[in-house]
């Protein structure tokens, strides 16, 4: 084995006659355990366990245990009380066991009593553990000097300063290096890296710039003091990885797209995970100086076995499943019921199977007799992607699982050059204002110049009259000139159009029967002074408002030439039907309507009338959800409304929804099965008839990307619950945004990835109640197992416990675990 000094032609040499190892193999396969994440401008709600779905949920969570010390189920206290609370009965463990053991049939040997788990949740165990993979940064000698957390902050500075978005006044260019080379080229004159050790700058020297030398030279220096299996190193490399664990995850994010789009790298920027490492691995390896060689033994750990300890816990999370799923069937048997196919509907409303439109849904069905309510994907099956007017570039509109295929230009009516012209106007008084707020001097020039007209702002913002995150995306236009926007489909043509249409209306099952007026109902919500405020907007639409795609496809179904085609793929617009475009406003509850030009006055009659009925409905959503933001409930309607307003715009307000918060369950079925049950705001609900899918489409539709996006959504809300600080962007206050693409905490940190403390927590207590998302399915076993078979990721995240499908059969309404 050779040193680090060796030359890169001596170390090709040697290797070539030493083939015991496989690096690379090695470094893929620990790749692959990572979870891609995305920035706060489109904050993507992710499964931070993603890469892990290769193995069993249990085995997922005990590799994170041994990678990091974390512990990443729920608290024993938590199920004390639910158990004391009757929440998790006797019941309820006796088939958690049967569970577990049918799952996990190589632990038949391990017995497990009621009663020992009973005992269990009396002794409340840590969350934070020493991890059993280790790298050179935690061995004991060096716990005393902090350097994994020294590594940690270094190398997020390093990776905030690369991929910084006009934050920093004064940025250092990358020319389009890759993130280690470029690293490498600058950190020599880095007084922070000759901290590390005497010889840390002369390591540094002798390493290439290429990524793949550099990982062969930095592993061979650490086989020169221990001999390494596969295994060792895939731990290693691992817990190197989870070490920084947001970098690593957004650095994961552009390896995702690109493979996504079937290219090799990404044309955004050329990094990669392998990147990251190399410049976190030399941290660690300037340091093997520092530690004796018994240090090393317990640093290189093979295969960390299931506890008892992860087991029991594990047990009891199954219990508190079993719970949730009984009383939902028993709901669901109790009350559903037929709806009258003869029926005829004044509108029909499609919104996004959201879990906050179940609750609006409910109310419009209570108090609107005569309005039919469906539950699609919040994108409208539209791959695109909405460039609005003067922006520099478009936003994806569909779940990052796809490619944003068709890109819908903006445009105005009227003055188009003129309002862009005041957009860019707008952005460029911000980043002038801006540069001089960071310069260097700015602590006096500024409050000299400026100081004073600012005190308007100040007082402005704070009595809630300044204008939330929205209006600044709309770049400060008037409502006049906003109103005249419009997309500009002149590009797209006619069979696009139509196919667009014709795929939206037949996998929401709306392709007969139409009402006078559909509304089209796309999601977002609104804040102010919230860089996370894009998870609080549709999961489906990449962490967008869904307005966009409500607002083409009603254009495109209004189109008399689309209708006409449509003819040829058996679906019959009637005249007499229009679509209307609409936004819920999550939190404030409140439906904004596009108010097209209805030239029927029997429309604008019937429009005007249904206006009102909403009003109604909504203001019981609003009492419904406030309850849980602890609003006075003894606020007449419009004190309601303005204290939801205030909450909008307040730039101190730390919740200004719970977004999707205490989601459970996925149901896919005919409305009949939910409709007048109340299911308390914690499920998605996407329609869907076995009777009108006969080869299975819709279903494999719904199954291999909504199901996705919602176990997604589900796991990165579990996980941020049990650990708000390393899976979570912990305490909201304490945010500060890095590089313009996310937070840290505090002065310095790992990049911060998930939900923060307020978005799932209360008073330091679970607010999201932490389960695996249920997915009942309106369909047989066999339907079921067909399209499970046929997708390899959809098969492991069902047969590896990841979530839970539950076959409902259409004739029987037989119940039945798949």
């Amino acid at each position: 084995m050779i040193h680090l000094e060796t030359s890169l032609k001596e170390y090709n040499a040697a290797k070539a006659k030493d083939n015991t190892l496989d690096i690379f193999k090695c470094f893929e396969t620990t790749s692959h355990k990572i979870s891609p994440a995305w920035d706060t401008r489109d904050y993507v709600a992710v499964n931070p366990l993603f890469g892990l779905r290769h193995q069993k949920f249990i085995n997922g969570i005990n590799t994170i245990k041994a990678s990091s010390g974390l512990e990443l189920l729920p608290k024993s206290d938590y199920f004390n009380q639910k158990f004391i609370q009757g929440h998790i009965t006797l019941r309820d463990l006796e088939e958690a066991l049967k569970i577990f053991y049918s799952q996990n049939l190589n632990s038949s040997e391990i017995k497990i009593t009621v009663k020992e788990l009973i005992d269990f949740i009396s002794n409340n165990r840590s969350e934070i553990s020493e991890p059993n993979f280790k790298c050179i940064s935690d061995v004991d000698s060096l716990k005393a000097k902090a350097m994994t957390k020294f590594t940690q902050q270094q190398v997020s500075k390093w990776a905030a300063a690369y991929f910084d978005e006009t934050q920093a006044a004064w940025k250092i260019p990358t020319h389009k290096m890759g993130f280690y080379a470029w690293w490498k080229s600058l950190v020599i004159h880095d007084p922070e890296f000759a901290k590390i050790s005497l010889n840390s700058k002369n390591y540094l020297k002798a390493l290439p710039d290429t990524s793949n030398a550099a990982l062969e030279i930095l592993t061979d220096k650490i086989k020169t003091r221990k001999d390494l299996s596969a295994e060792n190193l895939a731990n290693y490399f691992y817990r190197l990885l989870l070490s920084v664990n947001g970098w690593t995850s957004y650095f994961k994010k552009f390896e995702f797209e690109a493979h996504r789009s079937n290219q090799q790298v990404s044309p955004i920027k050329p990094v990669s995970v392998l990147d990251l490492m190399l410049v976190r691995m030399s941290y660690d390896v300037c340091l093997l100086d520092e530690v004796e060689d018994s240090d090393l033994d317990d640093i290189f750990v093979s295969h960390n076995a299931l506890d008892i300890t992860t087991i029991k816990g594990y047990i009891w999370l199954l219990a508190l499943e079993s719970s949730y799923r009984r009383q939902l069937e028993t709901a669901v048997l109790s009350h559903s019921r037929e709806v009258d196919s003869n029926k005829s509907y004044e509108a029909q409303m499609v919104f996004c199977i959201d879990v906050r439109s179940e609750v609006v849904r409910r109310h419009l069905e209570n108090h609107c007799e005569r309005i039919q309510t469906l539950g699609f994907a919040g994108f409208f099956g539209l791959p695109i992607a909405i460039k609005g007017l003067g922006h520099a570039e478009s936003d994806p509109q569909c779940p990052v699982l796809l490619n944003a295929d068709l890109e819908i230009i903006e445009t105005s009516k009227d003055n188009s050059e003129i309002i862009n012209a005041k957009k860019l106007h707008y952005v460029d008084n911000v980043r002038r204002t801006k540069s001089i707020t960071t310069a260097a001097n700015a602590g006096f020039s500024f409050v000299e110049t400026f100081g004073l007209s600012y005190i308007y702002k100040i007082l402005k913002a704070s009595m809630n009259l300044g204008q939330p995150n929205l209006d600044f995306v709309n770049l400060g236009l008037s409502k006049k000139e906003k109103s005249s926007l419009h997309f500009n489909l002149s590009k797209i043509d006619l069979v696009a159009k139509t196919n667009l249409a014709f795929g939206a209306l037949n996998n929401m099952g709306l392709t007969k029967d139409f009402s006078p007026l559909v509304f089209l109902v796309g999601h977002g919500s609104e804040s102010s002074n919230n860089p996370y405020a894009a998870a609080l907007d549709c999961g489906a639409c990449a962490g967008h408002n869904g307005y966009g795609n409500a607002r083409f496809l009603a254009v495109i179904l209004n189109d008399i030439n689309v209708r006409e085609q449509l003819k040829a793929k058996n679906i019959y617009l009637p005249e007499g039907t229009y679509f209307i475009s609409a936004w819920h406003n999550t939190t404030k509850d409140q439906l904004i309507f596009s108010e097209p030009p209805i030239d029927n006055f029997e429309h604008s009659e019937l429009f005007e009338k249904l206006k009102q009925q909403f009003n109604e409905a909504l203001r019981h959503s609003q009492l419904e959800r406030s309850k849980l933001l602890f609003v006075d409930q003894d606020l007449s309607h419009d004190a309601l409304k303005s204290r939801l307003d205030e909450k909008a715009k307040d730039w101190s307000e730390i919740r200004p929804e719970w977004g999707l918060a205490r989601n459970a369950s996925f149901i896919v079925g005919r409305r009949s099965l939910t409709r007048g049950l109340d299911l308390k705001g914690r499920s998605f609900l996407h329609d869907y008839d076995a009777s009108q899918d006969p080869d299975l489409a819709k279903l494999e539709l719904i199954m291999t990307a909504p199901m996705i996006v919602t176990n997604w959504i589900n796991m990165q809300y579990y996980a941020s619950t049990i650990d708000p600080v390393n899976f979570g962007t912990g305490n909201k206050v304490l945010n500060n945004v890095m590089g313009g693409i996310g937070c840290i905490q505090g002065n310095a940190s790992d990049l911060l990835i998930g939900l923060s403390e307020q978005s799932v927590r209360l008073n330091g207590e679970y607010f999201h109640e932490p389960l695996r998302l249920q997915v009942f399915i309106e369909a047989e076993v066999a339907a079921i197992q067909k399209i499970i078979s046929k997708h390899k990721m959809v098969e492991e995240l069902i047969h590896n416990n990841w979530l839970v499908v539950i076959s409902i059969d259409p004739t029987t309404m037989k119940f039945s675990m798949i």
